[in-house]
């Protein structure tokens, strides 16, 4: 895949994150983790903007793990 066609897919996702509830974002995650992995395999340099999205989806997923334990 051409460097242009994952920063396309990329946008969408960015565009996605904001309009989904926080459940659904746990699934964006996954496909953003997907699109870096495949990224880094062809050698296409990651933006930093997106390493900075999958890394708040991260303390998301991790933040909604804790909500509902008890103290």
């Amino acid at each position: 895949m051409t460097e242009q066609k994952f920063l396309e897919l990329i946008e969408k996702l960015e565009a996605e994150v904001e309009e989904v509830s926080e459940a659904k974002r746990a699934e964006i995650k996954v496909r953003l983790q997907s699109v870096i992995e495949q990224m880094q395999a062809e050698g296409v340099h990651v933006p930093q903007r997106v390493r900075l999205l999958e890394e708040r989806l991260t303390d998301e997923v991790v933040e909604s793990m804790f909500d509902n334990m008890p103290v």
